[in-house]
């Protein structure tokens, strides 16, 4: 007599769907990981009860699913809010080289700081020099 598989499911292939013009990806063949079995609905052993979490303790303690649901990815150095153009890196950079052959030191390599060395030695007519402060 062969043994009975307590089935988990897993895709076996996917597929699309038009609806209201849009294709939507869809499952058309689940598995089981165990043995060979196939469906068109997700396998899972029938006399296995499937539970809803409590969460009534979460606010103190968090379960791994609440924890989960607050959690924010980083798109990292891809984030081009935070990594500026090389354009505009270029255009910094140029300034910074310009104020530096005119004699004057700025704090950074930022346009903010190179700007107002420049305005600085322009008032008073010296270079301004960051490594003096």
């Amino acid at each position: 007599m062969a043994k009975k598989c307590n089935h988990v499911s897993k895709i076996v292939k996917f597929g699309y769907r038009l609806v209201d013009g849009h294709m939507n990806s869809a499952v058309d063949l689940y598995g089981c990981t165990k043995c060979d079995k196939t469906s068109k609905k997700p396998l899972y052993n029938i006399n296995e009860e499937f539970a809803a979490p409590d969460h009534s303790n979460c606010a103190e303690d968090p379960c791994f699913g609440c924890k989960a649901k607050s959690l924010q990815l980083s798109t990292g150095d891809a984030n081009g809010k935070r990594i500026m153009s090389s354009g505009a890196f270029d255009r910094e950079l140029n300034s910074y080289y310009s104020a530096t052959a005119q004699g004057i030191e700025p704090i950074s390599t930022k346009q903010k700081d190179i700007d107002a060395a420049v305005r600085v030695s322009n008032d008073t007519g010296v270079a301004f020099d960051a490594n003096t402060i």
